[in-house]
């Protein structure tokens, strides 16, 4: 996306009536990668809008942070071996009072680690670090189903951990594991969403399609910017997107209701269907 369309999108994304977005997440690939990154994170600033990014670390260095410190709401780096992390990486975001997470993609492998991550072993190296954020492994691109979470003894003694972490830092989940956070943690339901796609976040691609989400793989739920307002993707386009979302859970459950049924899009992240 060039830094013309992606002014573009943000001025779309901002109305007289209905109001404005109030942060963004940028991802990629690498978004440290673009030409334009630091014009990126200035023109989002200067709209109110708080700018977000993930990023796999290696780029970061002084200059950069510099550059972005007190304009970004926080900055997330992947991990899927936390012992691979690059703490210098990480002193760095903190040296400019950076909110760093930790972006936890979270498998069939990474469960034994999730878990002693629970359960504090991590704390020295999680010090800087403001919340480790868990992502639900998808079968999606290169990824294949082999390394699905499922439900056995690993999973119920990471989802029990969940209620009683002694990790040193805040915890967080996607979306997607929300079904899982309801089924079979304590945790108060007043305070976490179920799949928020289409109902208040979107997603859109380096083309400018607006979509419920970045996994979408229906055109029939992909609508261009350059074709239509956003007001009109939102309100007309994506209502029928919101009413598809029928709830076909097979499972018997007191908070069926308020999960929406679990991912629409990868039935087999539905552990609780099990």
């Amino acid at each position: 996306m060039t830094l013309n369309e992606y002014g573009y999108v943000l001025d779309s994304l901002q109305h007289p009536k209905l109001g404005n977005v109030f942060q963004i997440a940028i991802g990629g690939g690498e978004p440290l990668e673009h030409p334009n990154f630091i014009e990126i994170i200035n023109v989002t600033h200067i709209r109110n809008i708080v700018p977000n990014f993930t990023t796999n670390g290696d780029l970061i260095n002084k200059t950069i942070a510099k550059e972005i410190a007190s304009k970004v709401g926080a900055v997330a780096i992947s991990c899927q071996n936390i012992d691979d992390l690059d703490t210098t990486k990480i002193e760095i975001l903190s040296e400019y009072r950076i909110k760093t997470n930790i972006h936890f993609l979270l498998n069939s492998d990474t469960l034994e680690q999730a878990i002693d991550i629970l359960k504090g072993q991590y704390n020295e190296l999680l010090t800087n670090i403001n919340a480790v954020i868990f992502l639900t492994y998808k079968p999606c691109g290169r990824a294949d189903e082999s390394r699905l979470l499922i439900l056995n003894d690993d999973f119920l003694n990471f989802v029990t951990l969940i209620d009683n972490s002694r990790c040193c830092t805040k915890i967080g989940f996607d979306a997607c594991f929300v079904p899982n956070l309801m089924r079979y943690t304590k945790v108060n339901t007043n305070y976490i969403d179920p799949c928020e796609c289409a109902f208040f976040s979107v997603y859109i691609d380096e083309k400018m399609n607006v979509k419920p989400c970045s996994f979408t793989t229906d055109e029939g739920e992909s609508f261009n910017l350059k074709d239509y307002s956003f007001e009109e993707i939102w309100n007309t386009k994506f209502k029928n997107v919101r009413q598809s979302r029928t709830n076909n859970c097979k499972s018997d459950c007191k908070l069926k209701q308020e999960c929406r049924g679990g991912c629409p899009y990868f039935e087999k992240l539905n552990i609780c269907y099990s």
